[in-house]
């Protein structure tokens, strides 16, 4: 038994998970994933799966009764779930609009991240919804593009440190979860971003991935 856990712990460190929220295709965050894919498989991960949010047609309004019964009837968010759960590691890429995510991955958070999955205890009766973080063990990146001008006069050098979108994901979303490594990667004025800049983005992907979190 001892060793069939540990089997299935390992595989489970061995699966990647990227998740993207992007409508636009091609698009320098479609391009962002296709370098995290590379540098995962690289770096050891058996397993990549790649969950394109727009292309797949993932519905992000959480239905009313989905609510209070704090579970999913949907097959597709189901199958959302099965797959945060097996991961070993969870990336998301999308651009920055009105200083959050684009609607379709805040629903995806609102429908998957639930009771039972995210945090609170895994039993049918979920009878403390708010207590602990179910992904410890998990390790979570998130890449993020932006219009934005880093502040560089409060962050010495890390200005994602301080910027509240990233603040969000790293308290708000992350730590609420239980997650204890997570990584928030900022590509920071992108629309005057010249080539040169954003292929030297690029290739430093898989640094980023690499480095400690």
């Amino acid at each position: 038994m001892d060793n069939e856990r540990e089997s299935a712990t390992s595989a489970a460190t061995a699966t990647a998970l990227i998740i993207v929220a992007q409508p636009k295709r091609p698009s320098f965050n479609s391009a962002i994933a296709e370098e995290i894919e590379r540098a995962l498989k690289a770096q050891g991960y058996g397993r990549t799966e790649l969950i394109d949010l727009y292309a797949e047609g993932f519905d992000p309004v959480m239905p009313p009764e989905e609510l209070p019964r704090k579970f999913s009837f949907d097959e597709r968010t189901l199958g959302y779930q099965e797959k945060v759960l097996s991961a070993g590691r969870v990336v998301f890429v999308y651009p920055d609009w009105w200083g959050g995510p684009p609607a379709i991955l805040k629903g995806f958070l609102d429908r998957v991240f639930r009771p039972g999955i995210a945090y609170g205890f895994r039993e049918a009766d979920f009878r403390d919804a708010d207590a602990p973080g179910l992904f410890g063990e998990k390790r979570f990146d998130v890449f993020i593009t932006t219009d934005s001008v880093p502040d560089v006069t409060v962050s010495k050098g890390e200005p994602e440190l301080f910027w509240p979108p990233a603040l969000v994901w790293r308290r708000n979303i992350l730590e609420f979860c239980g997650v204890t490594r997570a990584k928030v990667h900022v590509f920071w004025n992108l629309r005057r971003s010249t080539y040169a800049e954003r292929k030297a983005w690029l290739e430093g992907v898989a640094a980023r991935l690499a480095g400690e979190a």
